[in-house]
């Protein structure tokens, strides 16, 4: 029979976010997907509802509906004083979408673009598919996954197209200063390079204020932004992002964004609607839940023995780096499944920075978080046992003595 698969697709990896386990463990504690356990606003909900009985069901504008993009330049008017027009605006579905319709809108055959690792794992699959070329720009726990701008210029060449910033950041919790977003904004525009900002965890900043590096760009030559919907208003079902570019770029994005699926459904864009006019009101005790929740589950790993992890800042993941000479992070990962019934993410698929880590998704209530962390604290490799700690108490005083 003949092989009907595309060349380039005739060999595709597993995807580590697909497993379901809840059969097969019924205490089974999910840190896996991204997927806020909390019930998404009962009024966005109504929106919807009231909007289907009034006879919204049918094509919108590919871009959009008006109201669908006034709502960002409203929001971006009030919430970062930046001054964009409808016309910079194209709802598309989700995220994941927007990133796929901008890769295949500016990548030629062999174009490059610097994705700093550990990332989100469909960048480089995206990449992959649009024909470019991903140059891996690799941080590290010990300076808390930031790069330098000298780091940078290394992997810079003629076939640089753009740099892929997502900041919060999955799956490390990281949040780059305005000082180094602005850093990387002067050396972009320097060198004629693209800045793509993911920038869909803007909500979940818990020290400082979010800062999107739209703002150093006036003239939205150098900036495109994915913005979604998802995570700060906990609808990932609903699939609402937008691209934020200038109308040049908008104009490309549209005809490819048509051409896939013509317009994302009416019903959502009221949802988005009517979420960003009451995000006053729905998103601050999110924020508050999961910076409870992110602190808990730090502490917790604090803990634990053999494990490093950086504050989180940001988002609601940790990524700590788990240190063993007995085990491989395949059988850690399956340990951790197995026998504690919890579900984490290898950190291999966060591509080559993520090697020896895990992900973990704080994406559940405080004591299930404990209780996870209690099962956790039981395994050999996270377990400080009697033995091993006469054995630290007597290095630490021969060390001193």
């Amino acid at each position: 029979m003949k092989n009907f698969i595309g060349k380039n697709f005739r060999k595709i990896p597993a995807s580590p976010f697909s497993d379901d386990y809840s059969k097969i463990y019924r205490d089974l504690i999910d840190f896996g997907v991204g997927d806020p356990d909390i019930e998404t606003d009962k009024g966005i909900i109504e929106s919807i509802y009231r909007a289907g009985l009034n006879g919204q069901t049918h094509y919108t504008d590919p871009r959009g509906t008006l109201e669908f993009r006034k709502a960002y330049v409203d929001f971006y008017k009030e919430e970062y004083h930046i001054d964009i027009n409808e016309k910079n605006v194209l709802s598309t579905m989700s995220g994941t979408e927007a990133l796929y319709i901008i890769f295949k809108g500016i990548i030629d055959e062999g174009d490059e673009v610097i994705i700093p690792s550990p990332f989100f794992s469909p960048y480089a699959d995206q990449l992959k598919i649009c024909g470019g070329k991903a140059k891996f720009l690799e941080t590290y726990i010990e300076n808390e996954y930031e790069f330098t701008i000298s780091d940078l210029e290394k992997l810079v060449s003629d076939r640089t197209k753009a740099i892929l910033i997502n900041t919060p950041n999955n799956p490390t919790g990281a949040v780059y200063s305005k000082q180094f977003l602005e850093e990387i904004y002067n050396f972009c525009l320097e060198k004629n390079i693209l800045i793509i900002c993911d920038d869909i965890y803007d909500n979940y900043t818990y020290y400082d204020d979010f800062y999107p590096s739209l703002k150093f760009d006036k003239n939205l030559e150098n900036v495109i932004t994915i913005n979604s919907l998802s995570k700060d208003f906990v609808m990932t079902g609903l699939r609402l992002g937008a691209i934020i570019a200038n109308e040049k770029l908008i104009d490309v994005f549209e005809y490819i964004h048509e051409n896939i699926l013509y317009c994302i459904p009416s019903l959502t864009q009221v949802a988005q609607v009517y979420a960003l006019k009451n995000r006053k009101q729905i998103c601050p005790p999110l924020k508050d839940e999961y910076k409870k929740r992110m602190k808990l589950a730090y502490k917790r790993l604090k803990e634990l023995k053999n494990v490093e992890v950086i504050e989180p800042k940001g988002a609601f993941y940790l990524f700590p780096k788990i240190n063993s000479n007995k085990y491989s992070m395949e059988e850690i990962v399956d340990k951790i499944l197995k026998e504690a019934h919890i579900r984490v993410i290898n950190g291999k698929a966060f591509g080559p920075g993520g090697e020896n880590h895990i992900r973990i998704a704080v994406t559940v209530k405080e004591e299930k978080i404990n209780e996870a962390f209690d099962r956790l604290s039981k395994l050999d490799i996270f377990n400080w046992s009697v033995i091993n700690i006469i054995k630290f108490l007597k290095y630490i005083y021969f060390y001193i003595f």
